[in-house]
Order: C-alpha cells, then sequence, then structure tokens
C-alpha cells in the first residue's frame, strides 16, 4: 500500500477521525469515577461537550491557514497531539486540566475533518467520491465505540486517572506514525503563508462558492438532532417508554452501530444515484418521517420500538460522509479543506445547539417523545435546503 494513495490516505484519515472522536468520549464515559472524584455533579459533562464543540467549531473556521502554512499531514499530527495532551490534561490537572483538555480536545478535532478533505479530494475518484467519504466518516461511530469498550475496563484496572493517561500516552505514540506521510501530503504547502491567512476562509468559501452555504445549512439541522438522539435516547427510553437502562442502553448501542453502517450505505446511493445532494434530501425527508413516529410508539411492543429507533439512528447518523463529499465537489480547486471547515462550524453549532433545544422543548410539552417529534423541524428544514441547493448545483453525471 503506496503512503501516497488512496488506499493509505483513506486508512490514516480514518483513523485519525477515529482517534480524535475516542478523546471526545474520554470524559463522558469515565463521568461517574471522575465526577465523584473532582467533586462535582453530572451536569459537569454538558457544559465539557459545550466546550468541546464550540472550540471544534473556531478550529475548523480557521484551518485554512494552517492548511496552507503546515499541510494536511501536519495538521493532522497536530489535531492527535492536542488529543493526546488533552487525555493527560484532564488526568492530571483536576477541573481547570479538564476545561484545558476540553479545549484541547475540540481543537483537535475541528482540524482533523478539514485536513482529511482537503487529502481525499484530491486522490478520490469521481465516481466513488461519496463512498470514500463516508468510509472515512465511520471513524466517528468507531471511535466512539473504542471509547465505550476499553475505558470502563482500563478504568477498573488503573483508575479513571490511568485509563486517561494510558489513552494520552497511546494517542502521542500513534501521532508519530503519520510522519511518513507529509511528504505525499504536505509537498503544495507553503511555509511562508501566514497563519491568519486563514481566519474566517472558510466561512468566506460558503459565501464565494455557491452550494457551500447550503450544504452547511443542512449539516447544522441534520447534526442537531443527531446529537439530541445521542444524548437524550436513554432517558427517553426509561422514562417514558418504560424500558430498563440496560435494555436502553443496549439499544442506543444498536443504533450506534446502524449510524456506522449507514454512513457507507447512503455512500453507495449517493454514488449509485449520482447526487449527494438529493441523497441528503431523501436522508432527511426519512428522518423526519421516524422522528413523528416516535410519539405513537409508546404503545407499541419492544421490537417494534427497536426498529424505528434503528431506522431513526440510520437516517439522522448517515448523513456525514455524503455532505462533506458534496462539499469537496462544490469546493474551489485547492481549497477543500478550507470549505470543509466552514460547512463545519454550522454542523458543530448544531451538535451545541440541538442538545439544548430538545431540552427546552421537553420543559414546553413535558416529553421527551413529543419534543422529538417537535424537533423533526430540524431535518424537514435541511431536506428543503438540500433540494434546492440540488436544483441550483446538479451533480454532473
Amino acid at each position: 500500500m503506496q503512503a501516497g494513495g488512496l488506499p493509505a490516505a483513506l486508512l490514516a484519515t480514518t483513523g485519525a477521525q477515529g482517534l480524535a472522536t475516542f478523546t471526545v468520549f474520554v470524559l463522558p464515559v469515565l463521568a461517574p469515577q471522575a465526577a465523584a472524584s473532582l467533586g462535582v455533579g453530572a451536569q459537569l459533562i454538558g457544559v465539557q461537550m459545550a466546550l468541546v464543540y464550540g472550540a471544534a467549531a473556531f478550529t475548523s473556521a480557521v484551518a485554512g491557514g494552517a492548511l496552507r502554512r503546515w499541510g494536511p499531514a501536519r495538521c493532522t499530527q497536530i489535531a492527535l497531539a492536542a488529543a493526546a495532551f488533552a487525555c493527560i490534561a484532564m488526568a492530571l490537572g483536576g477541573l481547570a486540566g479538564v476545561v484545558a483538555g476540553s479545549l484541547a480536545t475540540g481543537l483537535g478535532y475541528g482540524l482533523t475533518n478539514p485536513a482529511a478533505t482537503q487529502v481525499l479530494a484530491r486522490l478520490a475518484p469521481p465516481a466513488r467520491r461519496n463512498m470514500v467519504f463516508a468510509i472515512k466518516q465511520t471513524g466517528v461511530p468507531l471511535g466512539g465505540a473504542l471509547a465505550g469498550l476499553a475505558l470502563p475496563s482500563l478504568a477498573a484496572w488503573l483508575g479513571w486517572r490511568g485509563a486517561a493517561l494510558a489513552s494520552g500516552t497511546a494517542i502521542a505514540a500513534l501521532t508519530l506514525a503519520y510522519a511518513p506521510l507529509r511528504r505525499h501530503w504536505d509537498a503544495g504547502r507553503d511555509p511562508t503563508s501566514p497563519l491568519r491567512a486563514g481566519s474566517g476562509g472558510g466561512l468566506r468559501a460558503l459565501r464565494e462558492q455557491p452550494g457551500l452555504l447550503g450544504l452547511a445549512v443542512c449539516g447544522g439541522c441534520y447534526s442537531g438532532i443527531q446529537l439530541a438522539m445521542g444524548a437524550f435516547m436513554v432517558t427517553m427510553l426509561v422514562s417514558e417508554f418504560g424500558w430498563t437502562p440496560v435494555t436502553a442502553g443496549l439499544a442506543t448501542a444498536v443504533v450506534q452501530v446502524a449510524g456506522a453502517v449507514a454512513r457507507i450505505g447512503w455512500g453507495w446511493v449517493a454514488d449509485r444515484s449520482g447526487s449527494g445532494l438529493r441523497t441528503l434530501a431523501v436522508i432527511g425527508v426519512l428522518t423526519v418521517g421516524c422522528a413523528l413516529l416516535i410519539p405513537l410508539a409508546r404503545a407499541w411492543p419492544t421490537g417494534p420500538v427497536l426498529l424505528l429507533f434503528t431506522a431513526l439512528g440510520f437516517c439522522a447518523a448517515g448523513w456525514n460522509g455524503v455532505l462533506m463529499a458534496e462539499v469537496a465537489r462544490l469546493a474551489a480547486p485547492g481549497r477543500a479543506g478550507e470549505a470543509a471547515g466552514g460547512a463545519l462550524v454550522l454542523s458543530f453549532g448544531g451538535v451545541v445547539v440541538g442538545p439544548g433545544l430538545l431540552a427546552a422543548l421537553v420543559g414546553a410539552v413535558g416529553s421527551y417523545a413529543l419534543a422529538f417529534a417537535v424537533l423533526a423541524l430540524l431535518p424537514l428544514v435541511g431536506a428543503m435546503v438540500a433540494w434546492r441547493t440540488e436544483a441550483g448545483h446538479p451533480a454532473r453525471r
């Protein structure tokens, strides 16, 4: 496998995405032990996630300058080094370390997608672009699954701080494995380019290149309901469907697996149909249909309820790869990474806003199931925007 070829790039970018996502989940997975040790309540996780994704949105907006100066391989190494630092800071620094580690996690996480997009946009054949980006995006659920499987066992053996330290050490070691890619990925960098040249460049790209703003809005709408589902699904199944916490947790795992499979499945559909934007619109419509059925499902048996949530996960968590592929298609030549950063600003905004909006809706309507039905307005708006964007910027078949 050649270091500069597509297979190596796909493996490396998927791995980096998985490691960055693993770091995002370190504190949430270790929360029961960490919260007691730090003397704080479980609400710390909500604040921590806001810090992570707020920092990620900032990095995505200014990633263009870093990519031009250092290149995508070095930027990927910087992202992983930030992840390693984050794990170590959270383990050793107390509450201040949690804050610093959360910001470092987000700063690194926001850099991985623009770097990967710049590499894959150059190497992916147009006929397989959606599938390539879909495979890369499986790093997100795979990283979350790895955190859920490995960290509790490490914590039982080493304590939660030991588990975080071990994770940071392993990620630091893996950062070095990306060094050989610099010769192939970073050949076009400009060492004299000022970092400030990327300030706001991603957001400018959304305005300057037709169609990108619509994709960014679509991503923000879809990520809002995706993260709301991830944050409140267990609570809803226990409190309103009468499931046990163990059964609800298993259902959540099934939904995550469905989301990982969906990313590849929707990538295949987009390549076969020749239109990623139309595929995004279909995903949004199906998400709306599933969300509107949730209030009715409270009277259903367990099996059909699980099928409904699996279908919701297949749609609500399967759009990411197709959207990144479309960003790469519509971006100006050589600016795919910068455009991806701009699009991700709104996507990360949806991550921050979605769970809070659902919580507010629960307070207004008194039910998680009804709140999810109302939140279906988000993917409906996303589907409409994707369809209108497709009408203005159809794919070349």
